[in-house]
């Protein structure tokens, strides 16, 4: 939890920047951009990533002061300064850094949502490569945490469904889940089904006509929404 007194750290360090920019002829900013400031513990600033996730390589490291963010995208959690967040933050020309180690001002969104989703591509690359694989068949879930290099996360879908509620991160009901979500129905009592959206209205998962496949949403009855991997 971001404290009052560092959201409005973070408001006046952005308008000290911007006036300071007005004041030496610099380059605004593009309307859509966002800054914050990087604060570690160590002091020597956050490892910046070739994508959202600790498993990408790293490129370089963010010092500790202010950063502009040209957009924002969910990926894996991570716990750092300003607690835990799935938010990575990038870096126009860099790549991405956790948000955990980004005071914005806010625990949400700050910036629009990136275009690219490395984390999503190599997750659907995961299923896309076994499609047709009957390996999976009753692990649904398993078979969406491997897809994101995770496992023994949750017990059954449901109860990854039933986490996201219970965190106010489930979208109920919507149809249009982005590339990279998790997909839920409420199937196989008590167990639920789980999938992983491509983004376009279609969904990787196991059970699609008894393997793993590729299928339109809603596909299944009973479909429940979808939420970001908490994982």
């Amino acid at each position: 939890m971001r404290t009052a007194l560092l959201r409005i750290t973070a408001r006046l360090t952005a308008v000290t920047l911007l006036g300071a920019g007005a004041l030496f002829g610099a380059g605004t900013l593009p309307a859509h951009a966002a800054t914050g400031t990087v604060v570690t513990d160590s002091g020597t600033g956050v490892t910046i990533r070739s994508g959202n996730a600790t498993s990408f390589g790293a490129v370089g490291t963010q010092p500790n002061g202010p950063v502009q963010i040209d957009c924002q995208i969910y990926g894996e959690p991570v716990t750092g300064k300003f607690g835990r967040s799935l938010i990575w933050d990038h870096i126009p020309g860099k790549g991405y850094i956790s948000d955990a180690y980004v005071d914005t001002g806010s625990s949400g969104l700050v910036a629009p949502l990136c275009t690219s989703n490395p984390r999503a591509d190599k997750a659907i690359a995961w299923y896309s490569a076994r499609n047709g694989s009957t390996a999976f068949q009753g692990y649904c879930e398993m078979a969406a945490e491997n897809s994101y290099g995770k496992t023994g996360i949750y017990a059954s879908a449901k109860a990854n469904w039933n986490d996201a509620v219970a965190r106010g991160a489930a979208h109920r009901g919507d149809l249009n889940p982005p590339k990279g979500a998790l997909v839920f129905w409420d199937l196989a009592a008590p167990y639920g089904h789980v999938g992983v959206a491509r983004g376009d209205g279609y969904f990787w998962a196991t059970s699609v006509n008894g393997r793993i496949g590729l299928a339109k949403l809603p596909y299944y009855s009973n479909y429940l929404g979808w939420a970001w991997p908490n994982f």
